[in-house]
């Protein structure tokens, strides 16, 4: 590996490290609460660092939601090139953002758990990225679900209507295990048990 690209990898890590600690941040406090000097300490960086990195605690929320919704597209996008079953490939894409939400809690809650903050009027920073990168990231579903309705083997419907419904289901799943999942209190199934019913209900709700 030549320095540059051990310094390039050493520069995206500490980005990274600067997100993550971030999210937790976010998850413990609140993003009202989040500071440059409270992610520099975290992180056992100098605060200019984190300038070095990004302008402010906005850009650094915008950039975990879009960082999330484009790790998550770009898994939901290669699924969708294999060109599988339209049953079996909505079921892998359905696992697949389970697992991203399960595997990345911190970052999941502050990009869907969150609300995000209304930035200052003269701030450079825009939430349009945001919207633009979720906005891909829930076409993936949407086109699943549409190509299950050409193929014969989903209802007819409103896509929009069908997608948000189902996205709303495993969103609930996802926030449940994140938030309650570890309460021994509670009579919870097998967690991957439960995962494949909730998938198996949503897509029985739509099959012909």
């Amino acid at each position: 590996m030549g320095v540059t690209e051990r310094r390039a990898r050493e520069k995206e890590a500490l980005r990274q490290s600067i997100l993550d600690a971030a999210s937790q941040l976010v998850i413990e406090q609140g993003h009202t609460n989040l500071s440059i000097r409270k992610i520099a300490e975290k992180i056992e960086y100098a605060p200019s660092t984190i300038y070095l990195y990004f302008q402010d605690r906005y850009e650094i929320l915008m950039s975990i939601c879009t960082d999330v919704f484009e790790r998550l597209t770009s898994q939901l996008e290669e699924l969708a090139d294999r060109e599988l079953d339209p049953i079996e490939g909505l079921r892998q894409g359905l696992r697949c953002y389970i697992r991203f939400g399960l595997e990345h809690r911190s970052h999941y809650q502050v990009t869907f758990m969150t609300p995000i903050p209304e930035l200052p009027p003269d701030h450079p920073a825009s939430c349009e990225d945001v919207g633009q990168a979720g906005i891909r990231c829930y076409e993936c579903l949407r086109q699943a679900i549409q190509k299950g309705i050409d193929a014969g083997v989903f209802k007819q419907g409103d896509t929009h209507l069908m997608a948000q419904s189902v996205w709303l289901g495993i969103h609930g799943l996802v926030s449940g295990l994140i938030c309650m999942g570890h309460d021994k209190e509670f009579p919870w199934a097998n967690h991957e048990e439960l995962i494949e019913s909730q998938i198996d209900l949503l897509l029985a709700g739509m099959r012909v």
